[in-house]
């Protein structure tokens, strides 16, 4: 997967966490640490987005991410729509 398609399915991941957000009270994405690990680029595009501040993790020691957009993130989503 190029870097470019790698960022794309980054933005993708962004929307949705964007709107998860306002649709859960500002709840966070749960998903199995196996799933991701299974799809290669999921992975990345999700790591692309932590390393870039624009979604966190908070699931670390568990079996799963706990992904939540950051405020650089919505701003992201706001900004590029």
């Amino acid at each position: 997967m190029t870097n470019e398609e790698i960022n794309k399915l980054s933005n993708i991941l962004l929307q949705s966490l964007y709107d998860y957000h306002f649709a859960n009270n500002g709840g966070s994405y749960v998903l199995p640490k196996a799933m991701v690990n299974a799809d290669l680029n999921s992975k990345l595009a999700i790591e692309y987005l932590i390393e870039k501040e624009y979604a966190l993790d908070s699931g670390q020691g568990s079996d799963n991410l706990v992904l939540a957009i950051t405020p650089k993130g919505m701003d992201y989503i706001k900004n590029n729509k």
